[in-house]
């Protein structure tokens, strides 16, 4: 549930940046920073919400994220004009930076080898549920009641989780004397992690179309195609149930093949998604909904794997090395969003070549680190058989 505080804040607010706008009388661009906008402050509080989770524990600085985030939800269902909507969803994605990092460092806390990455698996299929729910609840919001009702539901959300958090125990099982203002200083240690801050940027950088697509869906199924929110929560759980099974089917697939072997072929895969989505996206909804399913499902089978990966590389200062995780994840994210909403002559188009470019970059970048990940002493080459003792 920790996990999927940012796609309930996000998504489930997707179906009412249009009637925002038109209430209020702005350009959807101009709404649209409030969703944009979010991530930014999001990213900013994982640099922080790491390391301060590295000296005093991960409880205190994931209750102090889920308070701000249900108030921050209230504001936004209070806001008077655009540019308090804005302020509000930036504190909202500051107080969610906390939950988000604090999931992955609690993983890695508690788990570790082929468990841990049967534990992200599961924790991938189960926030797939956020995404896939959170339009359609959202438009319900709307058929019934004002759009502020959905930010007074997020905060309900916040509060639930805020009573299921004061239960959990600590999981940080030593904790660093750093002083506070040194603090942000264990970032450049992790700099000098080369495995680590390889593996971060060559896959970190897939997240990006995926989340470029939740800018502009939207944009083609409400705006290009008139399609109701009804139809439009429809094919945004269509391909929330093909990122399920991609989750869902990346340990058992990653067994039999390797997990190398998987995430170069689901690379391979993004760039056939974004072509596809050039070639005939433009045609129908039912079009771009499966070129866009074949790179969400890759992008589905990818994140155990190489979440796995990157936190592997790291044996200290495991909340530093979530949060820069999450961090550039989510900055990606946000350039990914910026570009797909720039108000194009052909947007789908436009996204298709960004997700094509964005593919290329990670297949450059992955095969030029996956020798050097596979001789590093925690990661066993693919298929490698056991080593067989000899009778004395």
């Amino acid at each position: 549930m920790l996990a999927a505080c940012p796609p309930l804040s996000t998504d489930m607010y997707l179906p009412a940046i249009p009637t925002i706008a038109e209430s209020w009388q702005v350009a959807l661009s101009t709404v649209n920073l409030s969703l944009v906008l979010w991530f930014v402050g999001f990213s900013i509080a994982l640099l922080i919400s790491g390391p301060l989770s590295d000296r005093h524990g991960r409880k205190p600085v994931l209750m102090g994220g889920l308070v701000l985030f249900t108030l921050a939800s209230l504001g936004s269902a209070v806001s008077l004009n655009v540019t308090m909507l804005i302020t509000c969803r930036i504190l909202q994605g500051i107080g969610a930076g906390g939950p988000s990092a604090m999931c992955l460092a609690i993983c890695r806390d508690r788990y570790e080898g082929l468990e841990r990455k049967k534990v992200l698996a599961t924790v991938s299929v189960l926030l797939t549920l956020a995404p896939m729910l959170s339009p359609s609840i959202g438009t319900l919001m709307l058929s019934q009641f004002q759009w502020q009702a959905i930010f007074i539901l997020q905060a309900g959300f916040g509060v639930l989780l805020i009573i299921l958090s004061l239960f959990q125990h600590e999981s940080a099982a030593q904790l660093i004397d750093t002083p506070l203002l040194k603090l942000m200083g264990r970032y450049g240690k992790l700099t000098s992690n080369r495995n680590y801050i390889r593996s971060t940027i060559a896959l970190g950088i897939l997240i990006g179309p995926y989340l470029g697509y939740v800018a502009i869906a939207p944009i083609v199924y409400i705006k290009l195609y008139g399609l109701s929110e009804g139809w439009f929560s429809f094919f945004f759980a269509f391909n929330a149930i093909l990122y399920m099974i991609g989750a869902m089917c990346s340990t058992r697939i990653s067994h039999h093949v390797g997990d190398h072997r998987l995430l170069t072929a689901c690379i391979l895969g993004t760039v056939v998604g974004g072509i596809g989505i050039i070639s005939v996206g433009h045609l129908s909804p039912w079009a771009f909904a499966l070129t866009m399913g074949l790179i969400t499902s890759c992008f589905g089978m990818t994140r155990p794997i190489s979440q796995h990966i990157i936190l592997e590389q790291v044996q200290t200062d495991v909340g530093a090395a979530s949060s820069m995780l999450v961090f550039f994840q989510f900055i990606v994210g946000a350039i990914c969003m910026t570009l797909a909403g720039l108000g194009w002559p052909s947007p789908i188009s436009a996204f298709g070549i960004m997700a094509v470019s964005f593919a290329i970059v990670v297949i450059i970048l992955w095969l030029a680190i996956k020798k050097q990940l596979l001789n590093h002493e925690n990661l066993e080459p693919e298929n490698q058989e056991p080593p067989k003792i000899e009778a004395c």
